[in-house]
């Protein structure tokens, strides 16, 4: 049995083909993504606009809350996230969100990519006196090329106990 499966490796390994290495992202891709998705996201926390977070999203998104056990989709769920930045700013208060990211693939035609990495979440209630780092998340979202435009649509997170040092270590940080 045993030289059977030894056999039977050795087959795999002739038959299949070699293991490529992992695909160079462009910087223009990267740029791009990042004006598309991450500066409007970063805009839309800071000015708590609900129809900016709407526009950067597809409309048949797919969000899963790993905490929370949860998936919300299309329309429900792109109201939800805008009811939350109007509740925000309706209290008063401010919010900030920061991003680390970790990893780009991409497939072949350039039209569809997969980041995953960090999030910092900011807020300034009543009574403080600037925005005061509130937590981290891990994320991964699915990101499409519609129209010539980079959407969200797929977003996952959770989260995750990391330092304020541990997030400025990544190589790709994006702030306001």
């Amino acid at each position: 049995m045993k030289h059977s499966l030894v056999l039977l490796f050795f087959f795999c390994l002739s038959i299949c083909p070699a293991q490529e290495g992992p695909i160079k992202v462009s910087d223009k891709v990267l740029e791009s993504i990042k004006n598309d998705v991450w500066i409007p996201f970063m805009e839309a926390y800071d000015q708590l606009d609900s129809q900016k977070i709407k526009s950067i999203h597809t409309k048949d998104i797919v969000r899963h809350m790993v905490d929370q056990n949860k998936i919300e989709t299309g329309g429900d769920y792109l109201e939800n996230f805008g009811g939350f930045l109007a509740s925000v700013k309706d209290q008063g208060n401010k919010l900030g969100i920061a991003f680390a990211i970790l990893n780009t693939a991409i497939n072949q035609t350039e039209d569809v990519a997969i980041q995953s990495g960090y999030y910092q979440l900011s807020s300034q209630n009543k009574g403080d006196t600037s925005l005061v780092v509130r937590g981290y998340g891990y994320f991964n979202v699915g990101l499409r090329k519609e129209n010539g435009t980079w959407e969200i649509w797929m977003d996952s997170d959770k989260h995750i106990d990391i330092s304020e040092d541990d997030f400025n270590k990544c190589e790709i940080i994006y702030k306001l």
